[in-house]
């Protein structure tokens, strides 16, 4: 009884997917511009579309232009405000002492949390699942020209 209610309904919403498609293309019929066979002059080879020409790009190349100088400076921006702040942190981490000491009781109440982490056997037997599958990963190819941040991680890498 329950696989006739899902055939059933997996057949209604395959219909109604199609009956969606049919209506979506009846709508854009009138909309079609023709297709030219004769490529653009002075470009011999395209792989945009079929007969070789290109599609019309919707930003002109200064809008283009002008939208990336504008990420550019955007971004340099945002560097630089990153920068300011770790300085700031560093510097606070180094000469405030309340900072000094609480860095100093999470790192051994971090030791405490490891103790008991470690002594869950567990977690243990997961850890150990993980690093057998993680073994049996194949590994990828190297490539050529490969980029130094571009690099598959290999475990106990950093």
């Amino acid at each position: 009884m329950i696989k006739y209610k899902g055939i059933k309904l997996t057949g209604m919403l395959f219909a109604i997917c199609a009956l969606l498609c049919s209506a979506a293309d009846k709508g854009d019929e009138g909309k079609k511009e023709p297709i030219s066979s004769a490529p653009t002059p002075g470009i011999f080879f395209s792989t945009n579309l079929p007969s070789g020409q290109q599609k019309p790009s919707p930003f002109s190349a200064k809008i283009s232009a002008d939208f990336v100088k504008k990420v550019m400076e955007t971004s340099a921006r945002i560097e630089k405000c990153k920068k300011q702040i770790s300085n700031r942190q560093a510097y606070l981490y180094e000469s405030n002492p309340q900072i000094k000491a609480y860095r100093q009781q999470m790192i051994e109440m971090q030791g405490r949390i490891n103790k008991i982490l470690k002594s869950d056997k567990e977690l243990i037997d997961m850890r150990l699942n993980r690093d057998i599958i993680w073994t049996t990963m194949p590994v990828l190819p190297k490539m050529r020209y490969q980029q130094p941040g571009m690099r598959p991680r290999i475990l106990g890498t950093k």
